[in-house]
């Protein structure tokens, strides 16, 4: 995997494909053709990389990994959304609004 991190999040994931071993990034003001052609040789020709992130796709699969991630996202999303609903529901009935 190489990674071309842009904003919001991707910088934070972009490192941690590295530090992890599953890949490499490079920022965008660095980014070439000959930069990205040297990424993607060192990452496609290193079998480490293959084998960190079978190991990583292995230990997703064993813990359900991405099923917890979901549930935990769905979770806190339909509590930010009753909350929303709840403050909308107080300022309608705060002015008596049918």
């Amino acid at each position: 995997m190489v990674a071309i991190p842009i904003g919001y999040d991707q910088p934070g994931v972009a490192a941690r494909i590295a530090y992890h071993g599953v890949g490499e990034f490079v920022e965008i003001g660095d980014l070439d053709a000959s930069r990205l052609s040297q990424l993607i040789r060192k990452v496609t020709s290193n079998p480490t990389y293959r084998d960190r992130a079978r190991w990583f796709q292995k230990i997703l699969a064993q813990t359900h990994g991405l099923e917890t991630a979901a549930d935990i996202i769905e979770r806190v999303l339909g509590e930010y959304l009753a909350e929303k609903a709840s403050v909308t529901s107080d300022i309608y009935n705060a002015n008596n609004i049918p």
